[in-house]
């Protein structure tokens, strides 16, 4: 009996707790709002006061500040005084006696609560204005008011669980009446949430919320755990209560609604089967699934749509992994959500051309995660069922009508040729077109009829279409894309089809549309635009012929005919959405053209310069220039420029190709280059390097600018760290002939020096002066290298003695080059008053006197020596006496002075 008695106590504490909280909560609440609402209504009566509307009533003129008294005034002699305020006094009666008082010739008396509207310029009291302003929800309230309210209806939950089991642990009650109070506790909740609903909405979901968890977790014991219900019968019963529970969410907010979707869409897989009914499976979550967007279109409950998105994605792909039958009935409801989406947001999209965000990413969602489940089963089943197919095309079907009904939704009919592409990319990717279930046929036909119907489709709605430029661009844009990837699946499997005659046929069909559209596009808004997409659709395909019965090297140069073609059609239509796929076409020329490794292997005939090489680029620069051509007038300089560049790059990799296809002619992939292959890169390098200069300085062309800065640079790095530091003929067998004077050095340092000296020349375009500076230190250093060089060559034509040494009549010879070297370096900054010449040929001078004290003086004998001083004594008086006579002006003063 103690036992028995404890255990009501605690029934009674477990229940009768909570329920006295609530009441008191419920009566808190009812004070608050009639607090709240005395507290408005004195805030009305003060804003009546400050406005001078209505007469100070005797009571409130006795207690009330005297700041807030309107101005006495001279009442009128047929006025009588006005009645002291009643606030229970309703505003109907005071509307009938209005016009009584009037006829009587007092006065009407104020309306008791109409806010009065603030006088313009007359702000009203402080203490007023602080009345009116609404209480802020602190975070007491937030925790007192909501969080304490949830915390205690989980806490009811856990209450009853932890009671059940209590009552399980001991034995006190059997399996169905542990059942039966699970169940009358959830209904005895959803009661109480009913009853207080109209006193406290907030504790009313609390309590329905649990009620309904509860009721759940009685039918999933009920069937999983004691095995009371037979599956059937609890699978009719989830659907029953999860029924109950989405009409019970219309009385108690989203929460609910949001529980009650979760349990529908668990009960299957909690209930389970050991021979699932997959139609019924399937109706079943399809019914959850449109009964709660049912509810989020009626209330606008919008987050709850990502979890109905969340929950089908899950039973999708939990049936997608364990691979079992029924595909036309997972296909099916997978296009049933779809719609189901698209029908609960519609009143939503219809009301405005720009419904919210969340309700098109919603959409957008749905749609793009129930096409790509499609893909995954058809792909699954390796498109060996019809049904698959009907499915995505069905599918496909909707997206253009979404698309072609909505303006706001245009482009998700992109979407639909994209699933199924992507669906037959990877039927071929899996198998590699040799699987077991590989039909190349199946393929063939799939390929075909999809992207026809897509693209056939889409070029009948593009007539009297809001955007027809749009439809047509996804027209040709499909035809294309399927077209590429047949070429690419088919060209190996399928030999012999002539992929050049293809493209022409296909190309016909847009041709003939550009040619209606004429006719039509004066009086169709957007014609215009989608004649240039048609025509764009002719010269692609025209082109992909060109480059499918040409060889793989030319396909880059139909790209090119392809780009000037698109922009010559986008000049004379004024289109400026056609113009953007210049970018696309140029960067897949730069790229094909500029870093594909694939270039060195194309053959190059047996011609030398002209060759595959040029003729490649050649017209591929000629196709870009007549683009440009085209861009300059339409006032687009960012793609000009880009142009500009690619053309420049282009006759750059021209130039430096010639010279590999020069000197390897059989292997132009080998990664080393020998001396005199160095030195024609450098020279090709500096003379585009000089080209693009000069072109800067007539035209003031930016991009010409930095095509010299940048190939310059590369020239003289080239020529400087490598051709002088670390590869020269000293150093390394160079092979540059026996002749004196005219042999490899000339060429490699001499012409090269040459450039240089012309460069610092003709760099005052340059706002940087260091450049003209640097490119005579080039110059200097070039020609210094040189003159030694070829000292070594007078006496070593071959270059066969290693090292830095010499000796007799050679060492002589490098004193006397070196020191007319640094005369000449003076002389020349003399006359053009250039200090840093001066400055390098002192230099050079100090470094012939070190070596004729240093090494002359040991390594020479007899006359040699004698002439080696001699000459060294003679040039350098003769120097002091140019440093005297010319190498300050007149106007300095100082010892150089004259």
């Amino acid at each position: 009996m103690d036992e028995v008695l404890l255990i009501l106590l605690g029934i009674v504490w477990a229940i009768g707790t909570p329920i006295l909280a609530i009441v008191a909560v419920v009566r808190t609440g009812t004070l608050r709002r009639q607090n709240e609402q005395l507290v408005a209504e004195f805030a009305a009566l003060k804003r009546q006061l400050a406005s001078g509307e209505a007469p100070l009533p005797p009571a409130f003129a006795e207690q009330g500040p005297a700041s807030l008294a309107p101005p006495p005034q001279a009442e009128p002699a047929v006025a009588a005084p006005a009645p002291p305020f009643e606030p229970s006094a309703p505003p109907v009666e005071a509307a009938a006696s209005a016009p009584k008082a009037a006829a009587d010739g007092a006065a009407p008396p104020a309306p008791p609560f109409e806010p009065a509207p603030e006088l313009p310029g007359e702000p009203l009291p402080p203490l007023v204005e602080a009345a009116m302003v609404p209480p802020r929800v602190g975070w007491e309230q937030r925790l007192g008011a909501r969080a304490f309210v949830w915390v205690g209806a989980i806490t009811l939950a856990l209450a009853g669980i932890f009671l059940v089991r209590y009552s399980i642990e001991e034995g006190y009650l059997s399996e169905e009446v542990r059942v039966i109070l699970a169940a009358v506790f959830g209904f005895a909740l959803v009661g109480i949430a009913e009853r207080v609903r109209s006193r406290d909405d907030r504790i009313a979901q609390a309590l329905a919320a649990a009620g309904v968890a509860a009721l759940y977790g009685a039918l999933f014991s009920a069937v999983t755990l004691y095995e009371m219900v037979s599956k059937a019968a609890g699978g009719g019963g989830a659907i029953a209560l999860t029924a109950f529970a989405i009409g019970l969410s219309l009385r108690h907010g989203p929460f609910v609604a949001g529980l009650a979707f979760v349990g529908g869409f668990v009960s299957p897989a909690i209930i389970g089967s050991n021979s699932p009914n997959i139609p019924a499976l399937f109706g079943y979550l399809l019914a959850i699934a449109v009964g709660t967007l049912a509810v989020i279109r009626l209330r606008g409950w919008w987050p709850l749509g990502w979890g109905v998105l969340a929950g089908t994605a899950i039973w999708a792909m939990l049936w997608i992994a364990s691979e079992p039958g029924g595909l036309h009935w997972a296909c099916l409801f997978l296009v049933g959500v779809a719609g189901s989406f698209v029908w609960a947001t519609w009143r939503r999209i219809s009301e405005s051309e720009n419904p919210p965000i969340d309700v098109v990413g919603l959409v957008w969602s749905a749609l793009v995660v129930t096409g790509a489940l499609l893909v995954a089963i058809v792909v699954r089943d390796e498109w060996t069922q019809t049904a698959g197919w009907i499915a995505l095309a069905a599918h496909g079907v909707g997206l253009y009508v979404l698309g072609r009904w909505v303006p706001r939704y245009q482009y998700i009919a992109g979407l639909a040729p994209l699933l199924s592409l992507a669906g037959l990319f990877l039927w071929w990717s899996t198998t590699l077109g040799s699987g077991p279930n590989w039909d190349v046929d199946r393929f063939t036909w799939a390929a075909v009829m999809f992207g026809g119907f897509y693209a056939a489709a889409a070029f009948a709605l593009m007539w009297n279409a809001g955007r027809p430029g749009f439809w047509a661009a996804l027209s040709v844009g499909t035809v294309f894309v399927y077209f590429l990837l047949c070429w690419y699946v088919l060209r190996n499997s399928v030999p012999g089809i002539p992929w050049g005659l293809i493209s022409i046929g296909l190309a016909v069909p847009f041709l003939v549309g550009a040619e209606r559209l004429t006719r039509w596009r004066e009086s169709m808004p957007g014609g215009t635009e989608a004649l240039g997409y048609l025509a764009i659709g002719v010269v692609f395909f025209i082109a992909a012929a060109i480059a499918l019965e040409l060889q793989r090297e030319w396909i880059t140069v139909a790209y090119a005919v392809e780009f000037a073609a698109v922009a010559v059609i986008a000049k004379r239509l004024d289109l400026h959405a056609m113009r953007q796929l210049c970018w696309l076409l140029l960067a897949v020329v730069v790229v094909r053209f500029v870093v594909n490794p694939m270039i060195l292997s194309y053959p190059l005939g047996v011609t030398p310069i002209f060759n595959w090489i040029l003729w490649g680029y050649g017209l591929t620069i000629a196709a870009l220039w007549v683009g440009l051509r085209a861009l300059r007038p339409t006032g687009d300089p960012l793609l000009v420029r880009a142009t500009e560049a690619a053309i420049a790059l282009l006759a750059f990799v021209l130039a430096t190709l010639e010279v590999r296809s020069v000197f390897q002619p059989g292997s132009m992939t080998s990664p080393g280059a020998d001396f005199m292959e160095r030195t024609f890169y450098v020279l090709v390098w500096g003379g585009f390097a000089l080209t693009t200069l000069w072109i800067a300085r007539l035209k003031h062309d930016v991009v010409a600018l930095w095509a010299w800065r940048l190939s310059g640079a590369l020239a003289a790095l080239t020529v400087l760290v490598v051709q002088v530091l670390i590869a020269n003929p000293v150093f390394e067998n160079a092979g540059v002939g026996r002749l004196p004077i005219l042999n490899g050095l000339l060429l490699a340092y001499a012409l090269p020096a040459v450039m240089a000296a012309l460069a610092a020349r003709w760099v005052d375009i340059e706002p940087n002066k260091h450049v003209a500076a640097l490119a005579g230190g080039t110059a200097s250093i070039l020609a210094f290298v040189y003159a030694s060089l070829e000292v070594r060559h007078l006496f070593d034509p071959g270059f066969e003695r290693s090292g830095l040494g010499a000796e007799g009549l050679e060492l002589y010879t490098y004193s006397i080059v070196w020191l007319l070297f640094g005369v000449a370096l003076l002389a020349w900054g003399f006359r053009r008053g250039a200090a840093m010449l001066r400055h390098a040929g002192m230099a050079l001078v100090c470094i012939v006197v070190l070596k004729v004290f240093l090494i002359d003086m040991a390594g020479l004998q007899g006359l040699l020596r004698v002439f080696s001083f001699l000459g060294l004594g003679a040039a350098l008086i003769g120097l002091g006496y140019a440093y005297r006579r010319f190498g300050f002006d007149k106007g300095q003063g100082g010892a150089g002075a004259p």
